[in-house]
């Protein structure tokens, strides 16, 4: 069997692909739209522009739907049951098919489009939490990111009896959470984003093999793409100065949080060299100022013109700039911008307003707002819902300068230290806790002394965000979505790794050692502060003990994230007090703390 691209796969059986995949109505395979549009929620996270600009599509991450939107009327014509919850979604270059990620399935999703009606012809299952993916440009090849289990991908079409087949080629382990993808124009090197923290690995994806790994001083990493020449990658981030406080000054004069994009050539990030060689070839540029602050800048695009459109998530804005270095025009949009698809001729930029179930039409060139496209009727928002909203917002925060989602990305942690009042004073900064699965490891705060969650986000907002005071039914809502987060899944979870005896021999360790005075299953964690031997800049020995539950999942470990990894915690840092563990010992403590 020849291999082929995806536009001579399709091309003769793209419509007979089509009619069978629709007259599969028991084998689940296929989209439908029956009547009026369905009262549910959306949540629109990603975009297709189809048709030479005539068709939008749109896909849904809490409907796991298809949205067809019509551009010129502007309204939608059509809704597709496509998969549980769809991440991700790229037109592929025949203009007929697309490719889509389905988070909850664990699949990539081959769809055929034909005159505003889709059809899934194939579904493949990839490594568990696929969030991003990119096409190669003849569309014969593709690589699906997934978050937790830490890989890529590898994925190529197949011509396979009667209709194409999407084939898994190969897979490459990660040394971080990946979410942002960027492919080459010659598609040379693929840019792979950290999902929480700063660090960028440039893959070669023809040996499936890491080139290197580049650190910056960043997080929340939620914007990549190429320059339209090529020559230079642009990043939407935020910086977090550990040397500031969160005092009101130094939010109020972005000392403590900044918005940025940084520029860095193509050239030097592939080539050898130190991460401050490569800072020093790029440049930095600040979104937002003192008063006028953009926090959480998100997704970004390059418009055939060459804008750059740059979705503001936090305030609910995108910005619109000739060039990085240029001033943009802000303009403001539905909540929470979670992609952004400029049209083919240059005009307009379509968002994707992920918490509101609309699309704002945005003109580049004069930045008015002429159109909202409404995805279809909603139920009311829940508690949970509304506290969602306010944790991605940043008008919680004094001038915008932050949302909880700034620095807990995704409810989890960037991994780095901020000196907060959470210990009752200045001066010692701690780790960024992950708030995966906080309603059960209280009380909170390093030092234990805050007995109810409702008392932590209302500090938080007073003394960390500075914003205006919230109402109560503010801090109820934040509560019931913190309530609602779920630890992420243990590491050997995605790795398949059967390592039975050295995880019991870790747990008879652990048990031996007694760990669980401290770290009391099933939540491996306690209501008690424990001197463990280690003190901070301020004077404080006694902390609480943070819960191991997915503690594989985090980068820096204790509090102040003096341990980069797990087998650092035993083996340099001695945990606790001076504890002396035998290499056989740490590995297999290692391991069955992977399990949890």
């Amino acid at each position: 069997m020849g291999r082929t691209t995806l536009t001579q796969a399709f091309g003769a059986i793209c419509l007979a692909g089509l009619v069978l995949a629709l007259q599969e109505k028991g084998r689940g395979e296929e989209p439908g739209n029956a009547g009026p549009l369905a009262r549910r929620v959306r949540q629109p996270v990603a975009l297709a522009i189809v048709d030479g600009g005539k068709t939008l599509l749109v896909a849904n991450r809490r409907s796991g739907s298809l949205s067809v939107i019509d551009t010129a009327s502007r309204r939608v014509v059509a809704e597709h049951d496509a998969g549980r919850s769809l991440a991700d979604l790229a037109a592929l270059p025949d203009g007929r098919h697309l490719l889509a990620a389905d988070q909850a399935a664990n699949e990539l999703l081959l769809i055929a489009y034909r005159d505003r009606s889709i059809a899934v012809v194939d579904r493949v299952k990839v490594s568990p939490d696929p969030v991003r993916l990119v096409v190669s440009a003849d569309g014969r090849s593709a690589v699906a990111a997934s978050l937790w289990s830490r890989r890529l991908t590898f994925v190529e079409c197949r011509r396979a009896a009667e209709r194409p087949a999407l084939a898994i080629v190969g897979s490459l382990d990660l040394p971080f959470c990946p979410r942002e993808l960027a492919r080459f124009r010659d598609g040379s090197k693929l840019v792979v984003a950290d999902a929480f923290g700063g660090r960028l690995a440039v893959v070669d994806p023809k040996r499936r093999a890491i080139d290197s790994v580049r650190s910056l001083p960043a997080h929340n990493i939620r914007g990549l793409a190429l320059a339209p020449d090529g020559r230079t990658l642009v990043i939407a981030h935020q910086v977090l100065n550990r040397l500031a406080q969160t005092s009101f000054d130094d939010v109020h004069w972005g000392l403590l949080i900044r918005n940025h994009l940084r520029v860095v050539p193509t050239d030097a990030l592939v080539k050898a060299g130190s991460d401050s060689a490569l800072l020093d070839a790029g440049r930095l540029f600040d979104l937002g100022d003192v008063g006028y602050a953009a926090g959480d800048p998100g997704p970004l695009a390059f418009s055939g013109r060459g804008d750059l459109i740059v979705a503001l998530a936090g305030v609910d804005e995108v910005a619109i700039a000739a060039s990085p270095d240029q001033g943009p025009r802000r303009v403001v949009v539905g909540r929470r911008p979670a992609a952004v698809a400029p049209s083919p001729d240059g005009e307009l930029v379509y968002v994707a307003d992920s918490l509101d179930d609309t699309i704002s039409v945005v003109a580049i060139a004069t930045g008015q707002r002429p159109a909202t496209i409404a995805l279809g009727p909603r139920p009311e928002p829940t508690a949970v819902d509304r506290g969602e909203r306010l944790f991605s917002s940043a008008k919680l925060s004094h001038d915008g300068w932050m949302s909880c989602q700034s620095c807990h990305t995704d409810g989890h942690t960037n991994n780095l230290l901020s000196d907060t009042l959470g210990d009752g004073s200045y001066g010692a900064p701690k780790r960024v806790p992950s708030l995966l699965g906080v309603a059960a490891t209280g009380p909170w705060t390093w030092t234990g002394s805050i007995p109810r969650l409702e008392d932590q986000v209302r500090k938080s907002i007073a003394t960390t965000m500075h914003g205006p005071k919230p109402a109560e039914a503010q801090v109820a809502d934040l509560t019931a979505y913190l309530e609602s987060l779920t630890p992420p899944p243990p590491a050997l979870w995605d790795t398949g790794t059967d390592n039975a005896n050295a995880v019991a021999r870790g747990r008879a360790v652990f048990e031996a050692r007694q760990c669980a005075t401290c770290h009391v299953p099933p939540e491996y964690t306690s209501p008690e502060r424990y001197d463990v031997g280690l003190t901070d800049e301020v004077g404080n020995r006694e902390f609480n003990p943070p819960s191991l539950r997915a503690v594989s999942r985090r980068d820096a470990f204790l509090h102040d994230g003096r341990a980069r990894s797990l087998d650092e915690v035993f083996r340099k840092e001695r945990h606790p007090r001076g504890l002396v563990l035998s290499p056989r010992e740490i590995a297999d403590l290692v391991a069955f703390l992977k399990t949890l």
